[in-house]
């Protein structure tokens, strides 16, 4: 814990950060004075199956250490004591999916976080609570239930599009946080990535 470290930089407040980047980075403080702090870094599944290889990876901690030591030079000194691991969903546009699960009525779903669910989970949570009541009400009918949603293409075309994209995603932000021009092979293929919170242009 470094309750004093964050008063001196003014983070007293509680506030949770996320970014914009596809590779998202997200970050709050802990009641007893410490920094979560994640990174979008997971790869991608073939056929969506995933082991426990998503779960850690010291590769991916590292990426993730060496963001948070990026946005807080400051902190430099201060070690980093836990760290974990998983995978993420995403749906073709990065919005939220809500609804009953087809054929078993009484299995209700909210998937499709993309990575930036902590937030979202508040309406979410509003969403699922009406529909398992079954309140007919704003959250029971809101735009994000049983709304049509595109599938991403099959396999192979999904993983391998989804190599190439992803590592072009990583490549154009890496250019951007060390503040260079990023390649425009790599700016046209981050294009393909599902929209969300971040700019494409």
């Amino acid at each position: 814990p470094i309750p004093e470290r964050l008063q001196e930089i003014g983070w007293t407040g509680g506030e949770g950060i996320t970014d914009s980047q596809v590779m998202v980075n997200y970050y709050r403080t802990t009641d007893d004075g410490r920094i979560a702090f994640g990174k979008g870094t997971a790869g991608l599944p073939y056929g969506g199956r995933i082991g426990s290889g998503f779960d850690r990876s010291s590769r991916r901690s590292a990426m993730v250490a060496a963001e948070f030591h990026r946005s807080y030079p400051a902190l430099a000194g201060v070690p980093l004591e836990h760290d974990w691991g998983g995978p993420i969903d995403r749906t073709s546009n990065s919005v939220p999916i809500f609804g009953r699960l087809g054929g078993r009525d009484h299995i209700l779903y909210g998937v499709g976080w993309s990575g930036n669910g902590v937030g979202p989970s508040v309406l979410g949570s509003r969403i699922l609570a009406s529909l398992a009541l079954e309140i007919d009400d704003q959250w029971s009918h809101a735009q994000l239930v049983d709304r049509p949603h595109q599938r991403f293409p099959p396999e192979p075309l999904r993983y391998l599009g989804g190599q190439l994209v992803r590592r072009a995603v990583i490549r154009k932000e890496a250019a951007e946080r060390a503040r260079r021009q990023p390649a425009k092979l790599a700016v046209q293929l981050a294009k393909l990535a599902p929209a969300g919170l971040e700019d494409k242009g």
